[in-house]
């Protein structure tokens, strides 16, 4: 169900993009964004620790550089194994960001940016004990984030971007946040 809902936002998002592309006259920032990231993850099963994976997907920001809307699809995967326990876990996300941003431009090279939103994440968790494996697919579930970054400029319409958002589970208990940190290139639209 949540694959449908990725798409249609996709095929929206292009489709919005295309529109306002024409009727931005007065808009200074309109940007699609792909995403590779790196995302560290604290996990529960079967024991507390951490596990690493890398995302992929994709933003996009329309507005001013001052203030703007954004809208972001992550994908993870990833894989840990645990040999002494003879187990081994496959996790399966997917998150849908919505949100507003605002940033401060220097010398026309650096935007520094603040951002805020909700992030609905549904987790296909997979477990392979003893040969055993159970599948468990999470409801949707949807948490606040807020975050900040820097793009750097480098060129008309070319700028390379990196930020560190936080997603909140359960506020105020900061142990079980979840800190997603990516770096990609924004394909400005003037």
């Amino acid at each position: 169900m949540l694959k449908q809902y990725v798409h249609l936002i996709c095929i929206l998002t292009i489709l919005l993009w295309a529109v306002f592309q024409r009727a931005a006259q007065g808009i200074t920032s309109v940007g699609i964004e792909p995403i590779i990231g790196y995302e560290r993850v604290q996990m529960w099963v079967p024991t507390l620790h951490t596990k690493d994976r890398l995302v992929y997907g994709a933003r996009a920001t329309y507005g001013f550089s001052f203030f703007s809307a954004e809208a972001e699809y992550l994908h993870a995967y990833s894989t840990e194994s645990f040999p002494t326990q003879n187990l081994v876990t496959k996790d399966t996300a997917d998150k849908i960001k919505l949100g507003i941003r605002s940033g401060v431009d220097l010398l026309g090279l650096l935007n520094f940016y603040g951002r805020l939103g909700g992030q609905a994440t549904q987790n296909q968790h997979e477990e392979t004990n003893a040969g055993i494996t159970s599948i468990t697919k999470e409801a949707v579930k949807y948490y606040p984030y807020a975050g900040a970054g820097l793009r750097l400029r480098l060129g008309r319409n070319l700028k390379v971007t990196g930020d560190l958002t936080t997603v909140f589970y359960d506020f105020p208990d900061m142990n079980k946040n979840e800190y997603q940190a990516t770096a990609g290139f924004v394909i400005q639209v003037p």
